[in-house]
């Protein structure tokens, strides 16, 4: 019984910061191409700026809240963040291209879809 509810409170515990292996927040640092679908199935096709926040990162984009994410929950997937754009629920898996850089594939139980890549930008212009 004791261990149901350790794996109960574990499950339930907020994100946890990078895994051992993984890269920490600043390592997704830079501005980002992200394309993809909103969750009312409008197509994306803009910027967004990646900041460390925390044990996270937060994607801000020009418009709306920010995607705010962590490591985790899932110590298995060691490639995985979870977090939330105001009531919104994401899951993001990422990995690096061939120039060490991140590459963000992500979720939201909105349905919307995305992919961010890395781009060259020095800032996010929102002018």
């Amino acid at each position: 019984m004791k261990l149901r509810w350790l794996a109960v409170l574990l499950l339930a515990a907020p994100s946890a910061e990078a895994k051992p292996g993984t890269p920490g927040p600043p390592y997704f640092t830079g501005i980002y191409e992200r394309v993809g679908r909103d969750g009312a199935q409008r197509m994306l096709n803009d910027a967004v700026g990646i900041l460390p926040l925390g044990q996270g990162v937060a994607i801000r984009a020009c418009q709306g809240a920010p995607l705010q994410l962590g490591f985790g929950p899932a110590f298995e997937i060691n490639n995985l963040m979870t977090g939330a754009q105001g009531s919104v629920g994401f899951e993001c898996l990422f990995h690096n291209n061939g120039y060490n850089r991140p590459i963000l594939t992500c979720r939201g139980k909105d349905g919307s879809a995305f992919t961010l890549w890395p781009t060259r930008l020095a800032d996010l212009n929102c002018g």
